[in-house]
């Protein structure tokens, strides 16, 4: 065995006792009270700061590093079954946000179901929020980038477009890009 070779095999040693040791952490410590599935990938530090809701994570779904949930009190957040959520991606839900299976999200995306409510004779801190619930079917792809705003359901098989911005529903295997994101094409 050459030296290259057995570093390699201590880097590899390392990384998988580095991911069982954040497994343990988040599954039985700091997230305690989240619903984890079988096999679910910690890839890095998960913000959860003030969280009062109730987050469901399906069966070998990847949570990326520097990802952030939040969900306020009654609110709802569900990844289904094999889901990958990459690094820097904010999910965000004072109703519900729902994320079917087989979903892809690039990396620093963001899907929220609330905005401030804008009323001129009154500051935003005081405004409250505009809450509409956020569904993304089966087998969905959002690029990098991506913010999909309140209220938006996207459809199984779709492909939403790097840097997209959706404030609008998208039908089932349609790809969609651009601010506002607009269906250029349908997948046969």
């Amino acid at each position: 065995m050459t030296r290259h070779s057995a570093s390699r095999y201590l880097t590899r040693a390392i990384d998988l006792t580095a991911r069982a040791a954040r497994s343990l952490w988040y599954r039985y410590v700091y997230l305690a009270w989240v619903d984890f599935g079988r096999h679910v990938t910690f890839a890095g530090p998960i913000r959860c700061a003030g969280v009062t809701g109730t987050i469901e994570v399906g069966d070998r779904t990847f949570l990326g590093p520097n990802i952030s949930l939040a969900v306020a009190e009654g609110g709802s957040l569900r990844l289904g079954r094999e889901v990958s959520v990459n690094q820097g991606t904010i999910l965000s839900a004072r109703q519900a946000v729902a994320i079917g299976d087989g979903t892809r999200i690039g990396e620093n995306c963001s899907i929220r179901d609330s905005d401030h409510r804008i009323d001129p004779a009154v500051p935003v801190l005081e405004s409250g929020f505009v809450v509409r619930p956020v569904t993304i079917g089966n087998n969905v792809w959002i690029g990098r980038h991506a913010t999909i705003l309140p209220g938006v359901t996207i459809g199984d098989g779709a492909v939403i477009g790097a840097h997209s911005l959706v404030n609008h529903d998208i039908p089932a295997r349609a790809i969609a890009f651009g601010t506002p994101a607009r269906v250029q094409r349908t997948l046969p």
